[in-house]
């Protein structure tokens, strides 16, 4: 696939140098962290790469290294931490201080698991989050080669550098993310005059299946089994609906028959990879899908405060429910469905899965076939193209939070950076194949003459800092 939504393809910065740099090691990034050159961000898991990729972008090249926490032959699930030494200096467009300058050693530090709720309440309370601990690193066996690609991870940590995030980021407004309807069970929506708060960036919710599911759609919708934008099949938002609430029932034929007729379908269960509640990405798909929490009668989705199990077969044992933590596992969750050979107590296959991705994940990414695909939903895909103008239907703003007070000057300068610059249109765009992070734009006036070349990347329409009003084309 050509798209790569979060890929960093880095210009040579200062060849010479560059030539003979070398990626930081976890000694580096102990050393970094130990100095106070360490920054902790919390929230959502679908714009995690789109956040390091800002920070990675300001990296002297050869110098980047990523590491994640320990998870098998995966790791990097749950939080990540990028280490490098700056090729310029960190410091808002807004003005003041340098938060860090060129030639430090810093490590950009990214806690997932958990959801955008985790963006706002650990600041709040005053929660530590486990991130990772660079003095129990072991290496991956990675060799790079080629472009480099921040997905990939260097080397896996344990757990066990407990520190209460200085910024997160929500997938939605702190209204939204907290609404009863969103929240878990036992949490309570927390006060946030206390954070400033702001845009990021807009993004989309995306639906996805796994590669199985996609090539069944594409036979049964007449469309060539390849992976153009014209050949990508479309689910309807009604089955989509019923889905999302554990109503889709292969016995009672209104499962996979609904969309691919036929016996094979009528054999399939519904493989259903969703999220906690906390979780942006579930927040923006409920509230367009379901109407949840936008209206009294928006419909309640299977999960997380529902009446149904939170994981294993629901309905009529014809439904499997996987509720996961984060993106990556929602991912992991398609792609262990491929090759599932075990059947539903109904006799049912396991092998079809729909996930809910956020739409700076790629499939494709560094030429590598993860094994899924998103589909179109009300006729257009998750990307940039459909998103700026509003044709793609879930497509929200998201919005960073930090500390009023409290928080050392350097991070508060860095989180108005990581707020205000790391997505503008020329950030999104300064890369060689002028592909990173298509899964994202920028919130700019597409008037400016600054931005005349790069209009692409910026984002025709708004919510109003609500995201249950419908988008509205506002430039």
């Amino acid at each position: 696939m050509k798209t790569q939504h979060t890929l960093i393809a880095l210009a040579v910065l200062g060849m010479g140098a560059a030539a003979q740099a070398a990626p930081l090691t976890p000694a580096d990034a102990l050393a970094a962290t130990n100095a106070g050159n360490a920054v902790y961000v919390s929230g959502s898991s679908a714009l995690r790469f789109s956040m390091a990729s800002g920070f990675v972008s300001m990296c002297q090249a050869g110098t980047i290294a990523v590491f994640g926490n320990t998870n098998g032959t995966a790791p990097g699930n749950n939080v990540r931490g990028y280490a490098c030494t700056l090729a310029k200096d960190i410091k808002p467009s807004t003005g003041g201080s340098t938060a860090f300058s060129a030639g430090t050693n810093v490590v950009f530090n990214k806690y997932d698991a958990g959801g955008s709720i985790n963006g706002i309440q650990p600041l709040v309370k005053n929660t530590a989050l486990a991130y990772p601990s660079y003095g129990a690193c072991t290496a991956t066996g990675l060799v790079r080669s080629g472009t480099f690609d921040l997905t990939k991870v260097d080397y896996s940590c344990t757990q066990g550098n407990n520190v209460v995030p200085q910024m997160g980021v929500s997938d939605v407004e702190a209204a939204t993310i907290q609404h009863r309807n969103n929240l878990a069970a036992g949490t309570t929506a927390v006060v946030t005059s206390g954070l400033n708060g702001g845009p990021h960036s807009v993004a989309m919710a995306g639906v996805a299946v796994n590669l199985p599911l996609y090539r069944a759609l594409q036979v049964a919708q007449g469309l060539n089994q390849d992976d153009t934008e014209a050949s990508a099949p479309t689910l309807p938002i009604g089955f989509l609906s019923t889905v999302l609430t554990g109503t889709a029932s292969p016995l009672l034929d209104t499962g996979f028959t609904a969309v691919i007729p036929g016996s094979e379908s009528a054999g399939h269960a519904i493989n259903l990879c969703t999220r906690a509640n906390g979780s942006g990405t579930k927040a923006m798909v409920n509230s367009f899908l379901l109407n949840n929490p936008c209206s009294t009668a928006g419909a309640q989705p299977a999960g997380t405060n529902s009446p149904n199990a939170s994981v294993g077969e629901i309905g009529n044992n014809d439904m499997v429910l996987n509720v996961a933590t984060s993106t990556g596992n929602v991912i992991a969750c398609m792609q262990a469905a491929s090759t599932d050979s075990t059947m539903t107590s109904t006799g049912l296959s396991k092998t079809w899965a729909i996930g809910i991705v956020g739409s700076e994940n790629d499939p494709g990414i560094g030429g590598t076939d993860a094994g899924w695909r998103f589909v179109k939903v009300g006729g257009f895909l998750p990307n940039q193209a459909n998103g700026r103008v509003g044709a793609y239907p879930m497509t929200f703003e998201n919005y960073m939070y930090w500390p009023k007070t409290g928080l050392a000057a350097k991070f508060s300068q860095f989180a108005n950076w990581l707020q205000k610059d790391a997505v503008t249109p020329l950030a999104l765009s300064a890369t060689p194949d002028a592909g990173t992070r298509k899964g994202i734009l920028a919130i700019a006036d597409v008037t400016d003459p600054t931005f005349a070349s790069v209009t692409g990347y910026i984002a025709r329409t708004t919510r109003s800092g609500n995201s249950c009003s419908p988008q509205q084309i506002v430039q």
